[in-house]
């Protein structure tokens, strides 16, 4: 008996050393800048990305030469068809949360150990939008056509596909999607390594966009543009 709680008093110390490293390279490696490329290109594109409480999102302009989003995401599969946006917001998640979860009250340890470890897949959400909203901390960029045409690449590879067609899914709970919103099936997995705010600050790099080097929370993302 007296070994056994040494050894759960061992694993207990090596499980807090873990999550105790985890956060302090979230914090280290979320103040190391990864500055934005030098472009004499004109910046005629304008983009956002937006942080509603602990996700991050792009927000692209549906209808543009490089990327007309309603043709990946069409109206016709959210619950209201409605073909007058403007912004589409695009993030990256775990698809079983997606699917399962629709407030953080909601939350099974089940779900959350599984987000957690990778073990739930990936599901990209896409919310149309009329405006930009106001009501939250949001980033304005201009770029160029290059570089937003490599952010649309990016995000397009994040996705799966079935012929030619990104793939719907689901939701299993109500409540987990609105009018105007559907989440569709995506390569990798989500984790504490993979978040819905590293694949921003990925794409941002991608898009020759100030970054950090890496970062699991929001704040590391928006710490960079002084928010």
């Amino acid at each position: 008996m007296k070994k056994a709680i040494r050894y759960l008093k061992r694993g207990g110390a090596v499980l807090g050393l873990i999550i105790l490293s985890y956060f302090a390279l979230c914090v280290i490696l979320a103040l190391i800048p990864v500055e934005k490329e030098h472009t004499k290109a004109p910046k005629t594109v304008t983009i956002y990305f937006m942080q509603s409480g602990v996700h991050t999102d792009f927000i692209l302009p549906v209808h543009h030469k490089i990327q007309q989003w309603d043709a990946l995401f069409p109206y016709e599969n959210n619950k209201v068809y409605d073909t007058t946006f403007h912004w589409i917001g695009i993030g990256m998640g775990d698809k079983r949360f997606f699917l399962t979860t629709p407030t953080f009250n909601d939350l099974t340890f089940s779900t959350a150990f599984r987000g957690a470890f990778g073990l739930s897949g990936a599901a990209i959400h896409a919310y149309y939008h009329y405006e930009i909203p106001h009501d939250r901390p949001v980033i304005r960029l201009k770029i160029t056509e290059n570089q937003y045409n490599r952010l649309c690449r990016y995000i397009k590879q994040t996705l799966r596909f079935n012929k030619g067609k990104p793939i719907l899914l689901e939701s299993k709970v109500e409540g987990t999607t609105f009018d105007y919103d559907r989440y569709y099936d995506a390569k990798g997995n989500y984790s504490v390594v993979n978040t819905c705010n590293s694949w921003i600050n990925e794409g941002l790099k991608v898009s020759g966009q100030r970054g950090c080097y890496w970062t699991a929370f929001a704040g590391g993302i928006f710490f960079q543009y002084g928010k």
